[in-house]
């Protein structure tokens, strides 16, 4: 008796069925592995913290979201604080608040077991005014937490301490800068954070900041009658801008001194006897920010001469250092993102901004890599960036970027040999560095 072609294919199935039942080697389930050796692979440290990532991630999830709703301003941070201070001592963290005097820094700790390294994952928290989350400061400090917590129990019992740092006031005066200055990272054997972006990135540069605040004194009188008995503060402060402008061409490409006036009169008939002007000026690095700085100094100076005002200037922040990216951890998170099938841009940037991370680049080996929540053509501090950032875009570059620490910190930990690239690689630049103020 014949069948027909269905019926036959149909056989045909159940027998492969068939032996693929009675085949040993069929019998593991795809992706298993048999007796000790898949054992090992399930009981390895980059499994168990894995498995940890996975039970978290909707724990940090919700820690984003919750953050993103409050979207606190510099130094106004304490639910914030709150929030993360509860989900890390859920998870075994010892957490102190009011770090390096600032009340709304914290450490939180969390002891393997036995000496060994301490790394320190770093937590960003403020929003910024009018339009929230904008730099996406949530998902950094969500990240934080939850790649610190699934790598401190993941790998407990094991040797060294994982630390995670809640920095304020990035998007003002630069907490990480102060906490640097006060010891917070001395005994730190490397530092890791990463930021919502456009694009991943993780070899980062920076320029060199510092904020002044130029104030004008002059004499009121009456801009038509008599302006003569005046001094017009506000002609002191537009000389500035015109000489910042002239001289500017006479420093590096990379020197930018961008400024607004803040104030500048009150009425048109009244000689202005004050005038205000904010300024940002910035440069490849420390050593040659402060030849800028002299600069900006003498154009103050000069300005005040010819129009006869007194000129005060007040320091906004402390001084931002150019960031220095540690490459060999750099690498080790780009090798994750692969993974994870994110790939990066590794051409050099043609345009940067300024990062208080970069101090912290200064003392021991870091890496701020950038992970994609948005297109390229959705500016970061717009409205859109910070709807992205509570959303599902966010929290894709939350699990990626969570799962890319907590891993780069595994590596750190538990292999010798990456610690020991990091630090041979800090202190190498370091000496160069030094050579070159010299």
């Amino acid at each position: 008796m014949t069948i027909g072609r269905r019926q036959r294919r149909q056989q045909d199935s159940a027998y492969g069925s068939l032996r693929s039942l009675l085949s040993p080697a069929a019998r593991v389930p795809p992706g298993a592995s048999c007796g000790a050796a898949g054992l090992n692979e399930r009981r390895s440290p980059r499994s168990r913290v894995q498995r940890e990532l996975a039970r978290l991630r909707p724990a940090v999830a919700t820690l984003s979201r919750a953050l993103h709703r409050r979207a606190e301003l510099s130094l106004e941070e304490r639910d914030s604080v709150r929030l993360l201070r509860n989900f890390l001592r859920q998870q075994g963290f010892s957490v102190r608040t009011g770090a390096a005097g600032l009340a709304t820094a914290f450490v939180a700790r969390r002891s393997l077991g036995r000496r060994g390294p301490r790394i320190a994952f770093l937590a960003e928290y403020d929003a910024l005014p009018g339009i929230g989350h904008a730099c996406g400061h949530n998902l950094i400090g969500a990240a934080a937490a939850g790649a610190g917590a699934a790598l401190a129990k993941g790998l407990h019992g094991g040797a060294g301490e994982v630390l995670v740092v809640g920095t304020p006031a990035e998007e003002t005066i630069g907490g990480k800068v102060l906490m640097t200055e006060r010891g917070v990272f001395r005994r730190v054997d490397c530092a890791l954070m990463f930021h919502p972006s456009t694009e991943n990135r993780v070899y980062t540069t920076s320029l060199a900041c510092h904020s002044l605040q130029v104030t004008f004194h002059g004499r009121a009188a009456h801009a038509v009658s008599s302006p003569e008995k005046g001094i017009n503060a506000l002609d002191a402060l537009i000389r500035l801008f015109i000489d910042l402008h002239r001289r500017r061409h006479r420093l590096p490409r990379e020197v930018r001194m961008p400024g607004v006036i803040v104030e500048g009169g009150h009425r048109a008939n009244i000689v202005p006897d004050r005038a205000t002007g904010r300024f940002t000026l910035r440069a490849r690095d420390l050593r040659t920010l402060r030849r800028v700085e002299a600069c900006f100094r003498d154009a103050v100076r000069d300005a005040a001469r010819a129009t006869g005002a007194r000129a005060d200037i007040l320091a906004l922040d402390h001084p931002y250092a150019e960031m220095r990216t540690n490459r060999a951890l750099a690498d080790l998170f780009k090798e994750e993102l692969r993974r994870l099938g994110r790939r990066t841009v590794d051409t050099p940037r043609k345009k940067m901004g300024s990062l208080d991370m970069g101090n912290v680049s200064q003392v021991v080996p870091s890496i701020h890599p950038y992970v994609a929540i948005a297109p390229p053509t959705v500016p970061l501090h717009s409205r859109a960036f910070a709807r992205l950032a509570g959303g599902a875009r966010g929290r894709a570059g939350l699990r990626a970027a969570t799962t890319a620490l907590a891993l780069v910190g595994l590596r750190v930990l538990s292999d010798n040999g990456a610690l020991h690239a990091a630090r041979r690689e800090f202190e190498t630049v370091r000496r160069r560095a030094a050579r070159r103020r010299r």
